[in-house]
């Protein structure tokens, strides 16, 4: 065990508040994300049904494109709002702290037009790329041009959202984002299905979706500012914020996960049939990431926070809590994935998903090194080390596109699964050394120990149940609550560390507070 990792110190004075804030910052961004994953699923299984894995392809290649699109046109600047503002807060400085925003949004809403304009262009040589037959060209140019309204409203409201994150808040980011804008897109996808709109009535269910989500985080946004901060004159700090967002853009871009370039490439040298699969395998590792990407929300203003202070050692202390606490939840679920893919398939996509059974376990390997090795990513950035980023996300890019490029054509969706997971592996270790060697942290304590032991124990008693008595719905959910007795079982008797204790007591009470709250 570490100085740094010892419970007399963690559990003292600021580490301790830390982890508080923290928790209760992760339980209601656990709320939301239960709340979106689980209409992500049921909407993956609505469409699959109505239409088939063809037509669900067809979607996911222009929603994939969208994202991109958006992912371009926010850049850096979500990133850039949360650590101005944070930074501008900490120093008590509120004009700066509006300028910020005000910075953010403007950059956000002048790139997503100027792209929305670009996507309204090309949309026929893009539909040229993805189409399976000249016949639909034409048709796929239309979902592009439809959706292309998508891109400034959701980059806008990226901004919005994490501008109220610098408030160390995550309530009015988790609403919108995470309910608000997921729920008014299942609705009204559900209601354009039902009324035999297909894939046009769900693209422009996602763009209105998008324009009811800025809607929201506006209002939030203003909710938040004080007396002070409305009567604070705006400060521009155009160039600081330029000289930030730009590099962290191109992290962000030249992320394998923000550009969902498994989708793309198959999209392109593959048929519509087989990006449907390698859609419904790659939602199905959703529920695994559930948890890290609720903790990074507040994690990264609190590390902008401890990092300005000079306070490595409560740094180190709270990264390594955070990164074992999304082991114990998040790795199992993958183990879970890789033993019993079928099972998972099939109830998210029936007998029409089952090629996707062979693409999930590759992929959750991949992603078991991703949460397993915690918010490294958001660390670099906040710290002031985008460029970093930027060289990691171009480089795991350029293996991505040219192992795929390679693999794709010949062996189709299971190749770019293995490409995947080997590029995810490779870059997410490259991270974690990297927030060592430059940074002087590390996420891995021996209290990391415990959920991996835990998983290992859980994962052999499915696996002998599984050759035992073989695969069925009602085995293979039976073989999994014995195996998640297991895993609890034999994390008690490990026994829970004083922050962890700390950590249960602060998430239940901020579930039991939310709860009493929704009755009233």
């Amino acid at each position: 065990m570490t100085r740094d990792e010892a419970p007399g110190a963690q559990l003292t004075g600021e580490r301790a508040a830390d982890v508080k804030l923290v928790a209760k910052g992760g339980a209601t961004q656990i709320l939301g994300q239960v709340v979106q994953k689980g209409l992500t699923f049921v909407f993956v299984a609505l469409i699959v049904r109505f239409l088939g894995t063809a037509e669900y392809g067809i979607y996911r290649q222009v929603f994939q494109v969208l994202t991109v699109a958006m992912t371009l046109a926010a850049g850096g600047f979500p990133v850039a709002a949360v650590r101005f503002i944070a930074r501008a807060r900490a120093a008590g400085d509120p004009s700066a702290a509006r300028g910020a925003a005000r910075v953010a949004l403007t950059a956000a809403a002048i790139s997503g037009m100027v792209i929305f304009a670009a996507g309204v262009l090309a949309a026929d040589r893009l539909a040229a790329a993805f189409a399976d037959s000249g016949s639909g060209v034409e048709y796929l140019a239309f979902l592009f041009r439809v959706g292309a309204a998508y891109v400034p409203l959701y980059a806008c409201m990226q901004v919005m959202r994490l501008c109220t994150q610098a408030y160390k808040t995550m309530t009015p980011s988790v609403v919108v984002g995470n309910i608000i804008q997921p729920i008014a897109r299942f609705g009204l996808s559900a209601i354009a299905l039902l009324a035999g709109f297909a894939v046009t009535g769900v693209i422009v269910a996602l763009v209105l979706s998008a324009g009811i989500g800025l809607l929201a985080g506006l209002w939030y946004y203003a909710r938040l500012l004080t007396d002070e901060d409305r009567a604070a004159p705006p400060k521009w700090e155009v160039g600081p914020m330029l000289r930030f967002a730009f590099p962290q853009a191109g992290a962000i871009f030249f992320s394998t996960q923000s550009l969902g370039l498994g989708v793309i490439l198959v999209g392109l040298f593959g048929l519509d049939r087989e990006v449907g699969i390698y859609g419904i395998a790659q939602s199905l590792q959703l529920a695994g990431g559930l948890f890290l990407s609720s903790i990074v929300g507040i994690w990264g203003p609190m590390v902008v926070d401890i990092y300005e202070q000079g306070d490595l050692g409560r740094l180190q202390s709270l990264y390594q809590t955070i990164n074992r606490w999304v082991a114990t939840l998040s790795i199992p679920i993958f183990a879970a994935l890789i033993l019993q893919p079928e099972l998972f398939v099939t109830l998210i996509a029936g007998q029409k998903g089952a090629g996707a059974v062979v693409l999930v376990p590759i992929l959750a390997v991949g992603n078991i090194f991703f949460v397993g090795t915690g918010p490294s990513g958001y660390l670099l950035s906040m710290t002031g080390r985008p460029v970093l980023n930027l060289v990691n996300s171009i480089v795991s890019v350029a293996l991505y596109v040219g192992l795929g490029i390679l693999v794709v054509p010949t062996y189709g969706a299971i190749g770019m699964a293995i490409v995947d997971s080997t590029v995810t592996i490779l870059i997410n270790v490259a991270k974690a050394i990297e927030g060592k060697i430059f940074v002087g942290v590390q996420p891995f304590g021996r209290t990391f120990l415990k959920p991996v032991a835990a998983t290992l124990a859980a994962s052999g008693i499915l696996l002998i149940w599984r050759v035992v008595l073989g695969h069925s719905t009602v085995t293979a959910l039976v073989g999994l609550a014995l195996a998640g007795l297991v895993y609890v079982g034999i994390l008690r008797v490990l026994g829970l560390d004083p922050q962890e204790e700390l950590v249960i007591g602060t998430v239940k009470q901020r579930v039991t507070g939310m709860l009493r709250r929704s009755k009233r």
